[in-house]
C-alpha cells in the first residue's frame, strides 16, 4: 500500500529492505523512541518552500486515525478511508479494524470538527470515490459499494462488485478508485495483481491484471485489465492523462493503453508506460528529519514513492497548476516536479533545488496521500505513525519491533493553501467566508447549473459536476 519499500537498506545481503524507523538505534532494543508531537505543534514544525502558501490543520484524533484517503462528496463532506489494521491486522485479533468516516465542517469555519463512522470492521481499507448516494471501496482484494438506505449515517447495503485481486500485503493491495473522462472508474493495481472476478457479469472469465492496472463501468459492470501497474496513487491531467506511481518511480504516465496494443497483436513496444521524473537512484529528496539507515545506498532517494497527484485546483497560484507532487513518507515530505509535454508523454524537473515542497523533521509525520478539495486548496493525508513499513520487508531482528504500531491512535488531514487570508476557525470569522467553498451543495444544482461547472476552474467542481451529470444519465443535457 503506502510504503512498501521504504528508505534504508540492509547491507549483508544487498537486499533493498527498507526501514522507516522512530527508533534512534533500531538494532537496540532499549533505544528511546522519538515522541509524537501535538497538531499544533506538529504544524509549527512544517518547512513549506513557498513563502506564499500557508498549512493549516483541518482535522485531528480522535475524529482521523490512521487515514490512507481522502475524497470529498458533492456536499463538501470528507469521506475518510482509516487503515487502522495496518500493518499485519488486528493485534488482538477478532474483527477487522479499519473504517470510513465521514467529516463535516458544519460551521463553515475550515475546521472538520464532526465526524461519523459510515462502515467499520473493514479489513485493510484503501479508497473509497463518492458514487449515488453511496461509495464504491477497495478493502480486502475487492471491490465494493456501500451506501445507506435508511438514513442514519452508516451502510447498510454492501454489495461486492468484484474480488480476487491480491492480498498478501497489506500495502500492495488495489487502490484509488476514480472516474476518468471516458466514464470508466480506474483502480490502481496495487503491484501484486490477481485474477479478477466479475460479481456483476458472472459470465465474464476471470481477468487477470498482472503487471496491470484495472477499470470498470459503474452502470454495465464490465470490466478489463488497463496499461499501468500503479502501486499506490492514481490521478488525471486535465485531458485525461493518466499517472501512477510505485516505490522507486514517483511520478509515471501511461502512455499507451492496452486496448490499442490488442487490436494489433503484431505490434511490439518497448514499454507502455514512461517514467516522467527522475526515478530509482536518480531520483533526490532532501528530508529535514534524521533518519537511520545501514547503508548510504538510497539516502536522499525515493523508496516509499506513493499518493502521487497533479494539482488541478484555482486557489494556489497559476504556476502550480499542472504540477505533480509525490508523498515520500520515510522522508517525512512532500516532493514537487514541474511537468510539461514531451512528445506523446512528459517530462518533468525538480521544482526546488536542495529542499522539497512540504517537509517536516518531525519522524512521525507520515504523508501518504494527497487530494484537491472544493475550495480549490491541497489537501494532504498524514498517517502520523511511528514506523510506516511493512514486516515483511525488515531483518528478521526488526520483525517484532515494540514500535510497529505506534500511532494507531492518531492522524491528522492538512489543507495547503494561499498565506493570506483568515486562519481556520480564526476568531471573529464569518462562517460564509469559507463556507461556500467548503460545503459546496452541489447535490442541489440543477442538471443545467451542473453543466456550467463543466467550465469551472476547480477541477473537483468539474469532476463532481460530471460524476452527478452521470449518476443522473443526463447524458443529453448540454
Amino acid at each position: 500500500m503506502i510504503c512498501a519499500r521504504p528508505r534504508l537498506a540492509a547491507v549483508v545481503s544487498f537486499a533493498l529492505l527498507v526501514l522507516a524507523p522512530c527508533l534512534a538505534a533500531p538494532f537496540a532494543r532499549s533505544a528511546e523512541v522519538a515522541s509524537p508531537l501535538a497538531p499544533t505543534d506538529a504544524l509549527k514544525a512544517f518547512e513549506l518552500a513557498d513563502p506564499s502558501l500557508r498549512i493549516e490543520l483541518v482535522a485531528a484524533e480522535p475524529e482521523v486515525v490512521d487515514p490512507v484517503a481522502i475524497r470529498f462528496d458533492e456536499q463538501g463532506r470528507m469521506w475518510v478511508v482509516e487503515m487502522r489494521d495496518y500493518p499485519l491486522g488486528n493485534p488482538a485479533g477478532g474483527s477487522p479494524l479499519s473504517q470510513i468516516r465521514i467529516l463535516e465542517d458544519r460551521n463553515g469555519d475550515g475546521r472538520y470538527e464532526s465526524a461519523t463512522t459510515f462502515a467499520d470492521k473493514l479489513l485493510f481499507v484503501t479508497g473509497v470515490m463518492p458514487w449515488q448516494g453511496g461509495a464504491f471501496v477497495t478493502l480486502s482484494g475487492a471491490v465494493v459499494y456501500m451506501k445507506d438506505t435508511t438514513g442514519d449515517g452508516r451502510a447498510d447495503l454492501e454489495e461486492t462488485w468484484f474480488e480476487g485481486f491480491a492480498e498478501q500485503n497489506s500495502q500492495l493491495r488495489a487502490n484509488h478508485p476514480r472516474l476518468g473522462l471516458d466514464n470508466w472508474i480506474y483502480i490502481a493495481n496495487g503491484l501484486r495483481g490477481g485474477r479478477v472476478i466479475n460479481r456483476r457479469l458472472k459470465d465474464q472469465a476471470p481477468i487477470n491484471i498482472s503487471g496491470m492496472d484495472f477499470r470498470f463501468d459503474p452502470f454495465t459492470g464490465r470490466a478489463e485489465a488497463v496499461s499501468g501497474n500503479g502501486q499506490f496513487g492514481l490521478t488525471f491531467d486535465d485531458w485525461g492523462n493518466r499517472f501512477i506511481c510505485s516505490n522507486r518511480n514517483p511520478v509515471r504516465h501511461v502512455v499507451l493503453e492496452d486496448r490499442y496494443l490488442k487490436a494489433n497483436p503484431a505490434v511490439t513496444v518497448p514499454a507502455v508506460v514512461h517514467d516522467v521524473a527522475a526515478w530509482g537512484e536518480q531520483s533526490r529528496i532532501f528530508p529535514l528529519s534524521r533518519a537511520w539507515t545501514t547503508s548510504n545506498l538510497h539516502a536522499g532517494q525515493f523508496t516509499a514513492a506513493c499518493g502521487v497527484f497533479m494539482y488541478r485546483g484555482d486557489l494556489l497560484p497559476a504556476e502550480y497548476r499542472g504540477n505533480v507532487f509525490t508523498c515520500d513518507p520515510t522522508g517525512n515530505l512532500i516532493h514537487r516536479e514541474i511537468v510539461q509535454p514531451a512528445g506523446p508523454t512528459f517530462s518533468s524537473r525538480p521544482a526546488y533545488e536542495g529542499k522539497d515542497f512540504l517537509r517536516s523533521p518531525d519522524e512521525w509525520f507520515r504523508p501518504v496521500n494527497m487530494e484537491l478539495g472544493p475550495d480549490g486548496a491541497m489537501y494532504v493525508v498524514d498517517m502520523y505513525r511511528c514506523v510506516i513499513e511493512h514486516p515483511d520487508f525488515v531483518p528478521e531482528e526488526l520483525k517484532n519491533r515494540p514500535d510497529q504500531r505506534f500511532g494507531d491512535d492518531r492522524g491528522r488531514i492538512w489543507r495547503i493553501v494561499v498565506a493570506r487570508g483568515p486562519e481556520p476557525g480564526a476568531k471573529g470569522q464569518e462562517p460564509a467566508a469559507r463556507g461556500h467553498k467548503t460545503r459546496p451543495a452541489l447535490g442541489q444544482a440543477s442538471s443545467a447549473e451542473l453543466v456550467a461547472l463543466l467550465e469551472h476552474s476547480n477541477a473537483w467542481q468539474r469532476e463532481t459536476a460530471h460524476r452527478l451529470l452521470l449518476e443522473r444519465e443526463q447524458r443529453p443535457v448540454a
